[in-house]
């Protein structure tokens, strides 16, 4: 037997404990029970619906400021001591709203809910990437981060189905639950070792920070990803404000919304764990237009008609929003040359989300109050059209300076001799865009 066999079972035995408690995080940490009844719980204890809009600017605002500080912190202690400490803090966020009773109070609940996201948002996919880069398994990743996304949302899908059923009697109580579950996220982050990862100096904090900014800005590939991500985004998270309203014009009422939405977190889950299938079939290039596009035809299609088989046409979204998880992340790590920043440049590309949500989103709602929820629809499907032209676009530019579709660059072939100047910084350019991901096979 080779010497080298008994360590080779003993990382592997090592990587599969890693990798099933990640699993079990990813399917707590986001499990809200108290998602059904959002509404109604704040309603019942005594705040109107501009108090309950200005608790979600809170929300909003402090995910925004402390988006990228908080990556920062995970890449100088950890992620999964940022992890830990996040589930943590939106155990007490959720503490603090169940005992809440006037607007500054739930203001401090949702302002602690909002950190703690930002502690685990970049760290738990940060960490994922350099568990496996560990073990030198690193083009495993779109497979496992898809089968966590799914175990996330099979968990989102229970947590809905248990909190309309207990907040048929008592919405607080869901607080309470899932504090309880949040708690056990720690628990279980706790438990989890911390793979190897280059860290900078503590004393390079804010540098850390602009270094990151800079990559996102001026790195031309990890640009493009940060440019997908947001689109997918925002015409996904939308879906979570118009879904509601969609299927109550549809005819269903408060409990088979609910039940709706919670097969639709199990679609997506469906959808994330078969990422690989899915990718292997149309190919990386294919699949970055056909994701946009098919929430285009959707939203344009719910706009135009309101009925029961609309169902439907949010599950194919659904199925699209389980997909753009593993994909668009893979995407991000694939760009980040430097380990030590990449909860930081994730952070970086979570606030760009957030922000560009928080613009489209208003305008989103003006037009609802104005005209109708047609026209969100109709608006949402026209930035869906527009995006998958600027891919298309985007494509064509980049294969005029011989690389390749985002995903794996294609080097340049070396220039004759007599090539003029310009033909030489055209090469360069492209040289530039170049990534570590370029001399790895296409996996």
């Amino acid at each position: 037997m080779s010497p080298h066999l008994p360590n080779r079972r003993k990382d592997d035995a090592r990587l599969a404990r890693d990798l099933q408690l990640f699993h079990v995080y990813r399917l707590l940490s986001t499990s809200y029970l108290f998602l059904p009844v959002l509404i109604t719980f704040f309603v019942s204890r005594g705040l109107d619906f501009t108090h309950i809009v200005l608790l979600n600017s809170v929300y909003a605002l402090t995910a925004i400021v402390f988006e990228v500080p908080t990556g920062a912190l995970a890449d100088r202690f950890g992620r999964c001591r940022a992890m830990m400490l996040g589930s943590l803090l939106m155990a007490i966020g959720c503490v603090v709203d169940f005992n809440g009773r006037d607007f500054w109070t739930f203001a401090l609940g949702e302002g602690l809910l909002a950190l703690g996201m930002t502690l685990t948002s970049g760290a738990d996919s940060a960490y994922l990437y350099d568990l496996l880069g560990a073990y030198g398994k690193e083009h495993e990743y779109r497979r496992y981060e898809g089968s966590a996304t799914g175990a996330k949302l099979f968990g989102a899908a229970a947590a809905l189905v248990a909190g309309g059923f207990i907040g048929r009697h008592s919405p607080a109580v869901t607080y309470a639950a899932t504090a309880c579950v949040c708690a056990g996220a720690a628990l279980v982050a706790m438990m989890m070792r911390e793979p190897t990862f280059v860290r900078e100096d503590d004393s390079d904090f804010l540098h850390g920070m602009a270094h990151a900014a800079k990559a996102v800005a001026t790195r031309a590939p990890l640009r493009f990803a940060v440019g997908f991500s947001v689109l997918m985004f925002v015409l996904l998270r939308m879906g979570l404000y118009l879904y509601p309203p969609y299927l109550g014009k549809a005819g269903l009422d408060t409990a088979w919304v609910g039940i709706v939405l919670a097969i639709l977190s199990v679609i997506g889950a469906l959808g994330a764990q078969r990422i690989e299938a899915v990718r292997r079939r149309l190919g990386e290039a294919r699949l970055l237009w056909a994701m946009p596009l098919a929430l285009a035809v959707t939203y344009a299609l719910c706009g135009r008609f309101v009925a029961v088989w609309g169902v439907a046409l949010l599950a194919v979204q659904s199925l699209v929003n389980g997909l753009y998880s593993p994909f668009s992340k893979e995407l991000l790590n694939r760009e980040i040359a430097d380990s030590g920043q990449r909860a930081t440049v994730l952070s970086v590309e979570s606030m760009a989300r957030r922000l560009a949500f928080g613009a489209f989103a208003p305008i989103a709602g003006v037009l609802i109050d104005a005209h109708g929820l047609h026209t969100a629809l109709y608006l949402c499907a026209g930035a869906g059209v527009t995006g998958v032209g600027l891919l298309v676009a985007t494509s064509v530019r980049r294969r005029r300076r011989g690389l390749g579709d985002f995903a794996h660059e294609v080097t340049p072939t070396p220039l004759p001799e007599a090539a003029d100047a310009s033909d030489a910084a055209d090469a360069s350019d492209a040289s530039d865009d170049r990534t570590p991901a370029s001399a790895s096979s296409n996996h």
